[in-house]
């Protein structure tokens, strides 16, 4: 149990260790980022299929930042994350993982830089330092960080970085939704805040948004 006595709060042994740990996750993922000039935070399901057309697209995505000199980060899992560290290391680029420790996700592709967090806040703190992100179809742990992005974004939490949402077929019934019942039918949402993310079906679409890019 924690006890607040005045200014200061006494911690249990347990909480004291979960902290230590938090710390040293934190320290040595800085590290790693410290160490890179710009990069690009790839989100994507673990459950893409090896070669299918999201994979292979996946891989062109990671293959245009690395060669253009951007560190590719990903979670460091199968799927969308395996394909856009694959496509980096085909042509030379940098790759970083900061993995979870889910205990049934194997690494495929080792990457320059690994992390394995235990903590999801720290991973997902470390993931969201990139200087541009990148987000294929997934399951709830690519929605959760898309959404979170997202919304730190637009309550200005969180510097304003591009957001690009790859496959619009995927994300239409989303965004539909969001754009026409979260924002004109209920006004939860603001007008700006639609204009964080842009929809985009190929690699050309990135390399047009960025040109301007320093």
């Amino acid at each position: 149990m924690t006890h607040i006595n005045g200014n200061f709060q006494t911690l249990s042994e347990e909480q004291h260790y979960l902290l230590k740990v938090i710390d040293e996750e934190y320290r040595k993922g800085m590290l790693i980022l410290n160490s890179i000039d710009r990069s690009v935070s790839i989100y994507g399901g673990a459950k893409i299929p090896v070669g299918s057309y999201d994979y292979e697209m996946t891989k062109k995505i990671g293959a245009f930042f690395g060669k253009n000199g951007w560190c590719v980060i990903t979670g460091g899992g199968p799927g969308a994350m395996t394909a856009a560290l694959e496509g980096a290391k085909e042509v030379g680029g940098k790759t970083a993982a900061f993995r979870i420790n889910l205990g049934d996700e194997p690494q495929i592709i080792p990457p320059d830089f690994d992390l394995v967090c235990t903590q999801f806040s720290t991973r997902k703190y470390l993931l969201r330092q990139s200087d541009v992100f990148v987000v294929i179809p997934g399951g709830w742990g690519t929605l959760d960080e898309m959404v979170e992005l997202l919304n730190l974004i637009k309550t200005n939490k969180y510097p304003h970085k591009r957001v690009f949402l790859y496959n619009k077929k995927f994300w239409k019934g989303l965004i539909d939704w969001i754009e026409e019942t979260v924002y004109e039918e209920y006004g939860l949402v603001t007008k700006e805040s639609l204009s964080n993310y842009k929809l985009i079906d190929s690699v050309e679409e990135i390399a047009e948004a960025l040109k301007d890019f320093n």
